[in-house]
């Protein structure tokens, strides 16, 4: 699954709204069109980056996560408006089909299970007891006092997820999935400030991201 930043899309065509400037001085003008052909979260800059191709040749733009005006997590469609799909040349449009949705299930794992760490961590990966590990989540929480606590509970779930996935026992992959899911919203939600609701909103997007792409499909798109 490609990244994704608010309504933007990867090979689509773009257009910009306001006048911008990005963090290396770059500036775009309302009116200006282009191909959206990169989009990307930079961990370690804390960036995001878009990569348009115009007519007049590629430009690279740099958007720090947390700055407070311009494009940024949440306001993209004050600045680009999105077009129609555009395939890049010469490939065939790859379109995901609704129909099918098939749970991927990893080779086993080489080598003695991980059994290391918290009570809280080996119950996440045994595949005993309910669905949901509440008393396991009120464990962080007492351990955790801090708005980490609930990105540990949501990685808690999505270990679970992987034991049952690896397991080939899907309802309780996706029952796992969901919660880790949860968790991360609960994580992003706990901001302080606008900037942090940013930061925290996109890391629980890539967070969500990363276990659609592991798990083959989004259960959650059952709920939407």
């Amino acid at each position: 699954m490609a990244t994704t930043i608010d309504h933007l899309r990867i090979d689509h065509r773009v257009t910009i709204v306001r006048d911008l400037t990005d963090a290396t001085g770059i500036t775009l003008q309302a009116g200006e069109r282009g191909v959206l052909r990169g989009l990307s979260f930079d961990q370690v800059r804390l960036e995001i980056q878009i990569e348009i191709e115009r007519e007049k040749g590629k430009v690279a733009l740099r958007f720090p996560v947390k700055a407070t005006s311009g494009p940024r997590n949440g306001h993209m469609k004050e600045f680009f408006e999105l077009g129609d799909y555009v395939p890049v040349p010469g490939s065939e449009p790859v379109r995901p089909k609704p129909s099918v949705r098939k749970m991927i299930v990893p080779a086993p794992e080489n080598g003695p299970a991980q059994n290391s760490g918290p009570d809280w961590w080996r119950k996440a990966r045994s595949m005993e007891g309910p669905d949901r590990l509440e008393a396991a989540e009120e464990q962080i929480q007492r351990e955790a006092q801090h708005i980490g606590g609930a990105a540990s509970i949501a990685e808690m779930y999505a270990q679970r997820m992987r034991a049952f996935q690896s397991a080939g026992i899907e309802p309780r992959a996706v029952a796992a999935f969901k919660l880790a899911a949860q968790w991360m919203w609960t994580y992003a939600s706990r901001a302080t400030s606008g900037g942090e609701g940013e930061a925290l909103s996109l890391e629980r997007d890539l967070f969500h991201a990363a276990l659609v792409r592991e798990f083959g499909y989004d259960p959650t798109e059952d709920s939407r």
